[in-house]
């Protein structure tokens, strides 16, 4: 692949980390029994913040909405090199807060919410960014100056 390829597949990826926010992450029991609701990672972190987590929902929020974003912004502005660094150390930081929002979310929401399994989609998304910006770097190698 060629560095060019690597970044598009990175941007690919970035949107799809941003579109899987909305898909269903886990189902809520309601008020009726065997009737399932589905929840989003918006909703997920709603119900997450109304059990007394609120400072740590805002952070996953913000880091859900604005890693992928600032990822995909800084792969198109920076230079070649830094672009692919800035982009492995993101996608590292979102795996990461993603892996534990969604671990404490699953334990502290036994009884209210059943995961669907696409938590664990997201983590392997992101670490596949990971990889690839990681890969990106190291076809990147600067040229060395004869002297």
């Amino acid at each position: 692949m060629q560095k060019k390829q690597v970044k598009i597949l990175l941007i690919l990826i970035q949107t799809l980390l941003i579109g899987m926010q909305f898909l269903p992450v886990g189902m809520a029991a309601s008020s009726t029994p065997g009737d399932k609701e589905p929840l989003s990672v918006f909703g997920m972190i709603h119900r997450y913040a109304g059990m007394g987590f609120s400072n740590n929902a805002l952070v996953y929020l913000l880091l859900s909405c604005l890693l992928p974003i600032l990822t995909a912004f800084l792969l198109i502005f920076l230079r070649e090199r830094y672009n692919f660094g800035m982009a492995a150390c993101l996608s590292a930081f979102y795996m990461l807060a993603a892996a534990c929002f969604f671990t404490a979310a699953k334990r502290k929401m036994v009884d209210s919410v059943a995961m669907t399994g696409l938590h664990y989609f997201i983590i392997l998304a992101s670490l596949l960014s990971l990889a690839l910006a990681a890969w990106g770097f190291c076809i990147c190698v600067p040229s060395s100056k004869e002297t």
